[in-house]
């Protein structure tokens, strides 16, 4: 259980959580399986490769900020309150995330599995796109991820009893299927999903810190932390 229960829970809009993250989990299943060659057909390339992020994670993030303000307000007052106790905690999940990444990045390298489809074309994005998928990588992915994994996903998976094993066992789920929609299901292989186990660690991290604080915007911290250290990199 949280430090403190929260008034506003997204899931407390379970219509609203179920609409939004069928249409978010649904595209990116769309986009892995189909593949740039196919969307290329009704999308231009070139025009797809520079602003398909920007503008799948620019509208859900404004999408989540329109229909979860309430969660938004009570999260931002909740931190403001509780703002040294959070920063603390903030602080430690980030440097056992990069541990736990940095650890079994290495270990993965001394198995000879190399970097991850994603992470290459993450790479391919910063070098063509550069500022725009700076936004998208270390701002609007992780808001809109943190909502829908932490906040809607893990909620439901929570529920409100929030038993220990029930917890423990939403932590882990969670975080697989967050490592999961990170692989390239269009060209899937065993080699890919394992180059994405430090995903999984990142997940298993700020799923565990959303977990104990009850608050969207610790892990939101943590992700850009997380994700504005590795585009430096």
């Amino acid at each position: 259980m949280g430090m403190h229960m929260k008034n506003c829970r997204f899931t407390d809009m379970k219509i609203m959580c179920i609409i939004l993250g069928v249409f978010f989990w649904g595209i990116l299943v769309f986009c892995k399986l189909a593949g740039i060659e196919y969307i290329a057909k009704v999308i231009p390339e070139k025009l797809l490769l520079k602003y398909a992020n920007l503008v799948v994670y620019g509208a859900f993030f404004i999408l989540a900020l329109i229909a979860f303000r309430k969660q938004f307000f009570s999260a931002v007052k909740d931190f403001k309150d509780n703002r040294q106790k959070y920063e603390k905690l903030i602080i430690v999940t980030i440097i056992i995330t990069i541990v736990l990444m940095v650890a079994s990045a290495i270990i993965l390298s001394n198995m000879g599995v190399g970097d991850s489809n994603n992470e290459k074309s993450i790479e391919k994005s910063l070098e063509n796109n550069g500022f725009m998928e700076i936004i998208v990588a270390c701002f609007l992915g992780p808001v809109v991820e943190e909502v829908f994994y932490r906040g809607i996903l893990f909620e439901f998976l929570n529920g409100k009893d929030k038993h220990l094993s029930r917890s423990i066992a939403a932590v882990i789920l969670t975080s697989l299927f967050f490592a999961f929609m990170h692989v390239s299901l269009g060209n899937f292989t065993v080699t890919d999903m394992l180059a994405n186990i430090p995903i999984l660690m990142l997940g298993l991290t700020v799923t565990t810190l959303y977990w104990k604080t009850e608050n969207i915007i610790c892990p939101i911290l943590v992700h850009i932390a997380m994700n504005t250290i590795a585009t430096m990199g």
